[in-house]
């Protein structure tokens, strides 16, 4: 994730309390792509019943209900191994800030500065969004951090747009910066019971 790419990792976490709990004689992982997964699960009725088998090339997914039965069959994806993890990273600075308060910078990066650079600086207790465009105030807000240490970091504008729709679980985003290393965000519901997270790959400011 140390390029230019668009390249992002994203975690996250439900409570045990969602989900239905079944009895199984044996763990069996497969691995599918999700788009192809979800259009199937998309065209069944809410009271289809599910049934999973896997055989040596195919997952079989059967929906019935009312005597109506379905079977799609999806192919097997090359099995890269284990589960992939999010990497430990060394951070100099940690804070977090209103996702609102993001939502006005994004704008005016994207509709009028037209850049797809979104740059954070954190001096002491001050955030600091920064345009690239020297002639335009810098949007600064005091916040709480846990470690002073001055850091910055340069990430494409559009996986913090992305970042504003989660405001609908809560209002505030956590920030893990440092100099060229992957940004980590987090957001965690009110109750504790959804936590999602994520890596942004930085854009490295002394790359051509």
């Amino acid at each position: 994730a140390m390029n230019n790419s668009h390249v992002a990792f994203y975690d996250a976490e439900y409570m045990k309390e969602f989900f239905d709990v079944y009895d199984v004689n044996d763990v069996e992982s497969v691995l599918v792509y999700v788009e192809d997964f979800y259009n199937i699960l998309k065209s069944a009725h809410k009271n289809d019943e599910l049934v999973l088998e896997s055989d040596e090339n195919y997952l079989k997914i059967t929906l019935e209900h009312d005597g109506n039965r379905r079977l799609f069959e999806l192919p097997l994806g090359e099995d890269y191994g284990s589960v992939p993890v999010p990497p430990s990273l060394e951070y100099g600075t940690v804070f977090s800030v209103l996702i609102d308060d993001l939502k006005l910078p994004c704008h005016d990066l994207d509709k009028i500065i037209k850049t797809n650079k979104f740059t954070m600086e954190v001096n002491l207790d001050e955030l600091s969004i920064i345009s690239p465009v020297d002639s335009l105030t810098k949007y600064k807000q005091i916040i709480d951090i846990d470690d002073v240490m001055s850091a910055r970091t340069v990430v494409d504008l559009t996986y913090i747009q992305q970042l504003l729709k989660l405001s609908k679980i809560d209002k505030m985003v956590e920030f893990k910066i440092g100099d060229n290393v992957p940004v980590s965000w987090s957001v965690t519901s009110a109750f504790e019971d959804i936590h999602i997270s994520g890596l942004i790959a930085p854009i490295i400011e002394n790359e051509d």
